[in-house]
């Protein structure tokens, strides 16, 4: 009967559960310990991210309940222009410039003149450059009916006083032409010599501001006639 009780029964023969070490139970204390505080960490950051969601819908709710200020406009605060912003000043219409006046105008005559004073002014130039002498103003200025009027008088003055400046230019021509002609040994006479002309070209100048019925200004000598008392 006890042959039979052990041949049949597994567990007779079993071997006795051994008892855990105490090291091995150490370990699975620190385990334990570990996933219960990090449970609670876990926790702890549920609340509050649930409190934060709790703050966001209160927020909406709470602007919309907060009542509008009746401050006036020049209360509230202005925002501060950008640095990135371009300011720009007010455009300004430009007034209206007067035109320059044309370098030394030939002034208009405040007296009536014709033809005849338009063509005897004219030769009184004229005949200067042809003669070398101002005949032709000498003659208007004793002529009957020449001197008595205003615009062939003013010409027959100026042509005169033109032509005792041009014999003192070229008295200076002279000396200036002949110094150059000396110091560069005949070679600047080729140059120097177009100087006595100047005279010439001026006054067939005037002389077509005559004939277009204006009257003339000469530098110096114009000055000098009307500081006399000989010229208006």
């Amino acid at each position: 009967m006890s042959e039979l009780n052990e041949t049949t029964n597994p567990t007779a023969d079993a071997e006795p559960i051994l008892p855990v070490e105490p090291e091995a139970a150490a370990v699975l204390d620190g385990m334990n310990q570990t996933i219960e505080s990090a449970a609670t960490d876990v926790k702890a950051a549920g609340d509050e991210l649930a409190a934060a969601a709790g703050q966001v819908d209160v927020l909406p709710a709470a602007s919309e309940a907060a009542p509008v200020s009746s401050a006036a406009p020049e209360a509230l605060p202005q925002a501060a222009p950008s640095p990135d912003a371009v300011f720009t000043l007010p455009t300004l219409e430009e007034p209206v410039r007067p035109q320059a006046a044309a370098v030394n105008p030939a002034p208009a005559p405040s007296y009536d003149v014709n033809a005849d004073d338009k063509l005897m002014s004219a030769l009184a130039w004229a005949g200067m450059v042809l003669l070398q002498i101002p005949l032709v103003s000498i003659v208007l200025l004793l002529a009957e009916g020449n001197k008595d009027r205003p615009f062939q008088r003013h010409h027959a003055l100026q042509s005169i006083g033109f032509y005792l400046a041009a014999l003192v230019y070229e008295v200076i021509a002279a000396i200036l032409v002949s110094i150059g002609t000396v110091v560069t040994l005949g070679c600047g006479l080729a140059c120097l010599w177009v100087l006595f002309f100047v005279p010439h070209a001026l006054a067939i100048y005037y002389g077509w501001q005559a004939y277009q019925g204006r009257e003339v200004s000469i530098p110096v000598v114009t000055q000098i006639m009307r500081q006399q008392g000989w010229i208006k």
